[in-house]
């Protein structure tokens, strides 16, 4: 019974199942990246919104 021995294929299902772990972590992780993302550029508008403008003569 050398096909129950054969383990070649194990490899890739083992690459696939990893491979598929990671696209749901970063697919749950999107969601929460957008929102700091925005913060992140809220928070540079308002700043640069605020800050006093050079006269110009």
């Amino acid at each position: 019974m050398n096909f129950f021995k054969d383990e070649s294929g194990q490899t890739i299902l083992e690459y696939a199942l990893i491979i598929a772990v990671l696209v749901l972590v970063i697919i749950a992780a999107v969601p929460s990246l957008r929102n700091s993302v925005t913060g992140v550029f809220s928070k540079t508008q308002s700043g640069l919104d605020s800050a006093p403008t050079i006269p110009t003569t």
